[in-house]
């Protein structure tokens, strides 16, 4: 019994050990690569984040992955997307037969392709891509993470590229009462075809030019390179006068993928002597003189005249003189300018002096800058007004003596808050005003606004700039002491379409002597007008996290949405950065135009970097205005790359090669199992010991019973 039992504990224990052999040996001849031990991988795109494409074709964009941690990633599966999906003109695939690019060890790197398909009417802009990364850790957990790159586009035929060329108007010359024939072509100039095109005439007015028969043409499609012949009938109204007439052509079309625009060009019917182009001369940039002059105290004032109209002003010229009765200012300088000729776009920066003489008295003096010029045969004429305030107290005191004088009410101060006013924006008009009598008072005062400039411009009417908010035009005083003021605050509402540049608005004054005299004045004050300036930018991606040295790419698209002219634009990096440009002039910037910031940085210190991204201006006014960001970036150590973890090729080595890494998952499989054996044997060791001790007990019970048997016979064959 006790050969069989040993003989079975040999048996369980070859049997255990040749598993145990043999599992080990299929894990050794299974395992291609170590496994390495379970973490969080991470999967950046490590070669930048803009990249240039082209309308109209397939670009392929090489994409560096680069696994950041001290695991693996397996199954990596690769998903672009557009971040702006409506209106999407382009179409994202990874080369390839599947979006699963396999594994990514630890600290290792791959490269994908991405394929990008751009229509041919695409926008010229930066499309934002996200690229999202699924993988899986060595214990078969899931995770993903993403990056965000951006695809600038510039697309010269982004749209159907068109000009109206070729006018004739028969007859040619027109007068009032004629009809004439005006015939062009429209020409497509670009590669992309034209759809649903209408060609009209606009703004016309039956009491000038009207239309005669229908305004409008149409066009199913008009195939690129080629061109269409449209004409219009025009009348002309018997009692209009001579000049120079527009018309507007405006086109509406769509571009193959049903994009609307519209287009409009104008043109001018000369009737009589007119010649078809329009000159526009203004006044702008207004330097007025500050303070108070004495008697031969010379003062300045500059501006400049541009011509905004797109024909030529021929006999310009600028006259300075004071406004009213003369002889109180005079100039100092030459008072009148002359010039034969003012092509469009062109503009003459001009100076005057001027000094009170002794005839002036103590009060503020208008100054009128009259514009003349010819176009076309006939006379325009514009003025613009600027003030100075003279003090001469001799003068004051003789006209007293002399005779019996009259109230006089000034604008002895004035001023605008803010300063430079804001289109669309209200401001606080207050002025003070002074009866500069000395004895005499003045009583049922009243005083109003209005404009008072000419111009010769469709867009500037006078009367429409300034409006009074929440109270009327006109305010009214019951008297004013001799030698005693009175102050007024209004607020103004400005128009959002006012043309930046000084405008002068009259303060208009009726009242009476203490007699029952009446008497009227009107003094001029000028307001600064600016537009809005107002400067934004794309989505600006910076991320939360990057290891120190690391470079990290920034771009951005910057757009001019005001309504004027902005210089000095710049962007600039500060914080906790290593740069190498850290301040990127770009300069001036149109409204409407657009332009691009393109940079990179790395954090410096291992955990926060503060991070400010500045980008700043100067407005018209000479204001500088500043655009802040700020970032905060999470610093990490940077992981150590060792040029023994890729081969000959340059290709990416499993870093765990060759190393002991410690007890692997199917290892401690293994021992698990034979731990799982060896208690089983145990337990079969202990209930073979029991069965064997319970056979045994047994075996001796029947043993004496046998005995008591035997006994009992013996005494009964005794008896």
């Amino acid at each position: 019994m006790m050969f069989k039992f040993k003989n079975l504990i040999s048996i369980l224990i070859t049997i255990i050990l040749t598993i145990s052999f043999s599992i080990l040996s299929f894990a050794a001849d299974g395992e291609e690569e170590p496994d390495v031990p379970a973490g969080t991988p991470v999967i950046n795109i490590v070669n930048g984040t803009v990249f240039d494409i082209e309308a109209g074709r397939t670009n392929k964009i090489e994409l560096r992955l680069r696994n950041t941690s001290g695991s693996a990633a397996s199954s990596v599966v690769v998903m672009p997307s557009v971040a702006e999906v409506e209106g999407n003109p382009l179409s994202l695939s990874i080369e390839g037969s599947s979006n699963n690019i396999g594994k990514i060890s630890a600290n290792g790197e791959r490269t994908i392709t991405l394929i990008v398909e751009a229509d041919r009417s695409a926008a010229t802009k930066t499309y934002g891509v996200n690229i999202k990364f699924t993988y899986f850790n060595a214990d078969n957990v899931n995770f993903d993470s993403s990056s965000t790159i951006y695809l600038r586009l510039k697309n010269t035929s982004s749209k159907p590229v068109f000009k109206f060329d070729n006018f004739k108007l028969e007859p040619s010359s027109l007068s009032a009462g004629d009809t004439a024939n005006i015939s062009f072509e429209l020409i497509n100039q670009g590669p992309l075809n034209m759809y649903d095109t209408v060609v009209s005439l606009e703004n016309l007015d039956p009491a000038a030019v009207g239309v005669k028969g229908t305004n409008q043409k149409n066009f199913s499609k008009i195939f690129a390179g080629t061109r269409e012949k449209l004409s219009f009938g025009l009348t002309t109204n018997s009692s209009m006068e001579d000049g120079n007439y527009p018309i507007t052509i405006k086109a509406t079309y769509k571009d193959e993928n049903g994009t609307e625009y519209t287009y409009e060009e104008k043109y001018f019917i000369a009737v009589g002597n007119g010649v078809g182009e329009s000159a526009d001369l203004r006044i702008e940039n207004l330097t007025e003189p500050t303070g108070v002059y004495g008697v031969n105290e010379n003062f300045d004032v500059s501006f400049t005249l541009k011509n905004y109209g797109d024909g030529t002003a021929e006999n310009v010229k600028i006259t300075a003189a004071e406004y009213g009765e003369g002889g109180n200012v005079v100039p100092k300088s030459n008072s009148t300018y002359s010039i034969k000729e003012m092509a469009p776009g062109q503009e003459e920066k001009l100076n005057f002096t001027f000094a009170a003489t002794g005839n002036a008295i103590s009060r503020n003096y208008t100054v009128e800058f009259k514009v003349e010029y010819k176009m076309g045969g006939k006379d325009y004429t514009f003025s613009q007004y600027a003030g100075a305030n003279v003090s001469n107290p001799e003068k004051d005191n003789e006209g007293e003596e002399k005779k019996e004088s009259k109230p006089k009410i000034i604008v002895s101060e004035y001023q605008s808050d803010p300063v430079i006013v804001m289109a669309g924006q209200n401001f606080d008009l207050t002025m003070k005003f002074l009866n500069t009598h000395y004895e005499k008072a003045v009583k049922n005062v009243k005083m109003f606004l209005t404009m008072v400039e000419e111009t010769s411009s469709e867009n500037d009417k006078s009367g429409n700039v300034f409006t009074p908010v929440d109270s009327s035009n006109t305010f009214y005083y019951d008297s004013i002491p001799a030698k005693g003021s009175v102050e007024k605050t209004m607020t103004l509402y400005t128009v959002p379409s006012a043309q930046p540049k000084t405008y002068t608005l009259t303060v208009n004054f009726e009242y009476e002597d203490e007699s029952g005299n009446e008497y009227t004045s009107t003094e001029l004050l000028g307001i600064n007008v600016q537009q809005v300036s107002e400067i934004e930018t794309s989505e600006i991606f910076i991320p939360e996290t990057s290891e120190v040295g690391m470079p990290i790419s920034v771009y951005f698209d910057i757009y001019n949405t005001g309504k004027v002219d902005v210089s000095n634009l710049k962007v600039a990096l500060e914080g906790d950065v290593d740069t190498q440009n850290k301040s990127v002039y770009i300069g001036n910037c149109s409204p409407g135009d657009s332009n691009y910031y393109e940079g990179s940085f790395s954090v410096m210190n291992v955990g926060t970097n503060n991070v400010k991204l500045k980008i700043s201006y100067d407005d018209p006014s000479g204001k500088t205005i500043e655009d802040v960001r700020e970032y905060t970036i999470e610093g990490t150590e940077p992981v150590p790359i060792d040029d023994t973890m890729y081969d000959e090729n340059g290709m990416p080595m499993d870093p765990n090669a060759g190393v002991e890494t410690g007890m692997s998952v199917k290892t401690k499989a293994i021992i698990g199992v034979c731990i799982a054996l060896v208690i089983l044997i145990l337990i079969a060791i202990k209930v073979i010991k029991a069965k064997r001790a319970a056979r045994l007990i047994k075996e001796d019970l029947e043993a004496a019973d046998s005995i008591d048997e035997m006994e009992g016979k013996d005494n009964n064959e005794q008896l």
